[in-house]
């Protein structure tokens, strides 16, 4: 299993249509990458910091994919840009991406 963090910082002059991301953009991820090994996708929205202010990330989304090799052949495969291009759909955000690996224990 691999998988990768999408971080969409919260920016005050920047809106995000959880509308068309959930309706339109994550069902765009399984159409695209589901048969190159996108097994699931966990969408957040940021509600809060810890210490109750305003918090950090709009928004968080974990992909995972079944292997290393299908999250890099996903994220560099002839559908990335179209997925790329489809986030000024829905904010002007620039999404931060972070490749991750579990930890053992």
């Amino acid at each position: 299993m691999a998988t990768v963090t999408v971080l969409y910082p919260d920016q005050a002059d920047h809106a995000f249509d959880f509308d068309y991301y959930a309706r339109t953009h994550l069902p765009l991820l399984f159409a695209r990458w589901g048969s190159d090994g996108l097994v699931s996708v966990e969408a957040l929205r940021g509600v809060a910091a810890a210490d109750g202010g305003a918090p950090p990330f709009v928004a968080t989304a974990i992909l995972r994919f079944t292997s290393p090799e299908a999250l890099k052949a996903a994220m560099t495969g002839p559908h990335a840009g179209e997925i790329m291009a489809d986030v000024a759909n829905f904010t002007a955000i620039q999404p931060i991406l972070q490749i991750n690996e579990a930890v053992p224990g």
